[in-house]
């Protein structure tokens, strides 16, 4: 437990739960943050000596994520998702035409997997907007999504410190590699499952 011990001073402090939220904040509006990877790492580590508490790093990936939701979905209502760079490029703009469409099929199923898929949750919030969901069901399948998001997130993170034998720097290797294996696998599962659902209504029509 190396690794726990000789950063105990740096994580156990407060200041690790603002500043994780902030980041998984930003994330939403930048993409590329690996917010994910920065809460499993932390997870990792979560209840050693020393090392930060899980519900409170839960809390602060949830309030992150919260505020970064809003933030794109006020964003988008003041500028437009095609003003302020979001949907720029043809790329951009394809992932949020999709995200339209499935946010109208299951929006909570949407919200919450868009999580786990490259550029979804920014395409997701922004849909949110262009289809007109009322702020208060936002911020409900915003929440919802952030707490499965953040239990995910850290409990990835946790479960691997049980593996006999395995030290905290590659529990925290570990972590990370299983939460973007895992993340990926949900993402193309849900993406699937909800373009086929789409395609039987279109063919339905």
């Amino acid at each position: 437990m190396d690794l726990a011990s000789g950063s105990s001073a740096i994580l156990g402090t407060l200041w690790v739960y603002p500043m994780g939220a902030i980041f998984v904040m930003l994330s939403a509006l930048i993409p590329p943050i690996p917010s994910t990877t920065v809460f499993v790492a932390l997870g990792a580590v979560a209840g050693l000596d020393g090392g930060p508490k899980a519900m409170l790093l839960v809390a602060a990936m949830m309030a992150g994520a919260l505020a970064g939701d809003l933030a794109t979905y006020w964003l988008t209502k003041l500028f437009g998702h095609t003003k302020w760079g979001t949907s720029r490029g043809p790329r951009r703009q394809r992932a949020v035409d999709a995200a339209t469409r499935r946010l109208q099929q299951r929006p909570f199923m949407f919200m919450l997997t868009s999580r786990f898929i490259p550029l979804g949750r920014l395409s997701s919030n922004i849909a949110a907007t262009v289809a007109g969901f009322p702020l208060r069901s936002f911020v409900v399948y915003s929440l919802v999504s952030a707490l499965v998001w953040s239990l995910y997130s850290v409990g990835v993170g946790i479960c691997t410190r049980f593996w006999p034998g395995i030290s905290t720097q590659a529990a925290v290797i570990v972590a990370i590699v299983a939460s973007i294996v895992l993340g990926w696998l949900l993402g193309k599962a849900s993406t699937w499952a909800l373009d086929r659902k789409n395609s039987r209504h279109a063919a339905v029509a």
